[in-house]
């Protein structure tokens, strides 16, 4: 299971980040199936294991934040945008409920990143280092066609990864084609050889 999961992102970001039509910037079913299981295994390696029972002492914003996360896995989008709506209002320095928020929202509106993009800041605003959020914000970036600056924000990630993990062959394979893209946009503006 350790060894499927990378290549299975990997093979999931080859298939998404392709420079013809459409299909170049709505993420493959295998991204959608990557993050759910990515998901999955957070919540299950939780403190709760899994089991929704929220130990003594967990604040309202974590407790809906794992509520947050349920409904996630069970791709249930607009009821977990909903729920991390209410944790950020409860705790609004919470970068990983807005990160989450932002996913969740894409989700809800058929992986359409800009639905996010407000909560992608706020949790960048909080944490210029969050790796979800800098994730999300480098596909955003992608799914606008803003290759450049995409690449730029997937080397911004690179740097926040062990050299070497599956991370950073997944983000490594991401800056490549996002460097490929923007060179190809720039062939195809006139503005390059």
């Amino acid at each position: 299971m350790i060894i499927a999961a990378p290549v299975v992102c990997l093979a999931a970001g080859l298939l998404w980040f392709r420079p013809w039509g459409e299909r170049a910037v709505t993420p493959s079913q295998w991204i959608v199936d990557a993050a759910t299981a990515l998901n999955r295994s957070a919540i299950i390696g939780s403190p709760h294991g899994g089991t929704g029972v929220v130990p003594e002492g967990q604040s309202a914003a974590q407790q809906l934040a794992l509520e947050g996360q349920k409904l996630r896995v069970q791709r249930r989008f607009a009821e977990a945008q909903a729920v991390y709506e209410e944790a950020v209002k409860a705790n609004p320095m919470d970068a990983d409920a807005w990160a989450d928020l932002a996913d969740s929202a894409a989700s809800a509106a058929g992986n359409d990143l800009t639905k996010g993009r407000d909560a992608i800041m706020h949790a960048l605003a909080i944490d210029p280092r969050h790796r979800k959020a800098l994730w999300l914000r480098a596909s955003l970036e992608l799914q606008e066609q803003r290759y450049t600056t995409a690449a730029t924000t997937w080397r911004e990630l690179l740097a926040l990864v062990a050299e070497g993990s599956s991370d950073a062959r997944v983000i490594a394979a991401n800056i490549a084609e996002a460097d490929e893209l923007a060179a190809t946009a720039q062939v195809a503006d006139g503005k390059g050889s």
